[in-house]
């Protein structure tokens, strides 16, 4: 009978401690929740400093495969008192923290799994969208998609739209399930921050062709006054100005206006981001706001997003305050690049660029020479052909470090050869890094969009008198490329390496020693 009741206590005494150990659980679980709910009604930005971003390393020149004798560069490199890099971001940036910034990406993916052009899926469209929850205020800023801009963590000089792409076959892809476009948006966003003066953007939320139509039909569609005649996506309605209801299809439609239309992005971005903010005010003045994360953790393809559940909540709980006409919608923009050299650039307005980084987030922004018609004609003239020229020597300095690393043993001809042909590298990098550098600095504040029969005299004049120092550079970097050409046919031969291309092949653009990704615009 003792053992019989001592058995039954110790039956109950495990069932008490099963019992508290669930208790506990739930306690620590409805706590849990219960502070995940407070920070997401009152301190939503406290969700927003964990995300894990791509790390990007700096361009350098390559490293020497054997010790490289002490040596007077060819070029004096001086060191600016003002640098402005446009790979980088402005170190002295002190980024205000009640600010959470999200890229929204528009990918130009069809339901079939095809692109409006190329062979993937370029970013049409680029906004940042800026919420700040110590104001109370939501901007949205469109980015021009054909901006000229560089990839980083790559070299080459590609659209902003493109940058995309670089991130999806670059250097930095995102191993994984087939598909996975993470990288593309994640390099997007580090491309962005260089166009915002640094600030960072962590977020981002991404969607195709398909999932626009099925989020417009999942509210029920819009009633929308439509400035523009357009044509539906499916092609098979047309609809004219004026107030109507449009279904997904419709507002997809009318988002990618170009029929009739006045054939520039900035007009089509306009309608982009009044038509995001009538999408907004609908929701919430049907109560239908707080369906929206739900919608987006369900969508089984076509929305993209490295957020949370809860903090897309946040988001949408913190939008529940935001009155639509409150809303703060900004662009940069710029001029329409030449269409001479087959890729059509937009060269962003520095003055405006600047105003609205200073209006939105408060800090002073560095001009970007980079971007302007001016850089564009030193390309021409001289820069493509010598980052040709540079990767061609990089690459076979590579395949000595690939030699020695798996045990050959070079002659010391041979070293002596690799050092005279490292050297002439060097003078070359150096020379186009700072003859590049000094032309970007001049035209990050002195750039004329203008056509040239417009320009004041003054501009005139300081043109002539850059025209003649890209001429001076010009003359020096060929003379310099010549060099680094004799002693690399050496080296080359020496260690069997043939597969040598001095000139450009075919458009710049398509050549992957000077655009190190090839990005497909056709």
């Amino acid at each position: 009978m003792e053992e019989m009741i001592e058995t039954k206590n110790k039956s109950n005494k495990g069932r008490t401690i099963v019992f508290c150990v669930i208790l506990a659980l739930l306690v620590a679980a409805i706590a849990l929740c219960v502070g995940l709910a407070y920070r997401i009604i009152k301190h939503p930005e406290k969700l927003f400093h964990n995300a894990s971003t791509t790390q990007i390393p700096d361009q350098t020149a390559v490293a020497p495969a054997f010790d490289i004798p002490d040596r007077t560069p060819a070029v004096p490199i001086q060191t600016p008192d003002t640098t402005i890099d446009p790979t980088s971001s402005p170190d002295n940036t002190e980024e205000p923290d009640e600010i959470l910034n999200i890229l929204l990406a528009g990918i130009d993916a069809r339901e079939d799994g095809s692109t409006t052009s190329g062979t993937t899926p370029h970013t049409d469209v680029v906004m940042v969208i800026a919420i700040n929850f110590t104001k109370d205020t939501i901007d949205l800023i469109t980015l021009p998609r054909d901006t000229l801009t560089t990839a980083p963590g790559h070299y080459g000089y590609y659209k902003l739209n493109g940058v995309f792409n670089v991130g999806l076959e670059g250097k930095f892809k995102t191993t994984g399930a087939a598909g996975d476009l993470a990288s593309g948006f994640q390099l997007t966003c580090r491309a962005a921050e260089q166009w915002l003066g640094g600030i960072s953007i962590q977020y981002y939320y991404g969607f195709d062709f398909q999932a626009v139509i099925n989020f417009v039909d999942a509210i029920g569609g819009i009633d929308y006054n439509v400035d523009q005649p357009f044509i539906s996506h499916s092609g098979d309605r047309t609809f004219g100005r004026g107030m109507q209801h449009l279904d997904g299809d419709a507002v997809l439609g009318y988002l990618r206006i170009r029929q009739r239309a006045d054939g520039l992005d900035s007009s089509r971005t306009a309608r982009q981001r009044k038509m995001l903010i009538a999408i907004f005010k609908k929701l919430k003045n049907e109560s239908k706001l707080s369906q929206l994360p739900a919608m987006i953790a369900a969508a089984n393809s076509g929305i993209y997003t490295n957020t949370s559940l809860a903090q897309t909540t946040a988001i949408v709980n913190f939008a529940q305050h935001i009155d639509p006409d409150e809303i703060r919608t900004r662009a940069m923009y710029g001029e329409i690049g030449d269409i001479e050299y087959d890729w059509r650039y937009v060269y962003v307005d520095q003055q405006n660029r600047i105003d609205l980084i200073k209006e939105v987030y408060g800090i002073d922004a560095e001009p970007v020479g980079m971007c302007t018609r001016q850089f564009e004609r030193w390309l021409h003239k001289i820069g493509l052909v010598t980052e040709k020229r540079l990767h061609q020597i990089e690459k076979v300095l590579k395949r000595v470090q690939e030699k020695k690393d798996a045990g050959y043993t070079f002659s010391d001809a041979q070293i002596a050869m690799y050092t005279a042909c490292y050297n002439d590298y060097l003078n070359l990098y150096e020379a186009y890094q700072a003859y590049s550098k000094e032309l970007t600095d001049f035209y990050a504040v002195n750039a004329w969009r203008e056509k040239k029969n417009s320009w004041t005299s003054e501009q005139t004049q300081l043109d002539s008198v850059m025209s003649e120092k890209e001429k001076e550079y010009r003359e020096k970097l060929i003379e310099l490329s010549d060099a680094a050409k004799k002693s690399l046919t050496s080296l080359a031969s020496s260690i069997g390496y043939y597969n040598i291309s001095w000139t450009i092949n075919g458009n710049w653009y398509d050549d992957t020693d000077i655009n190190e990704v090839h990005v497909r615009f056709g």
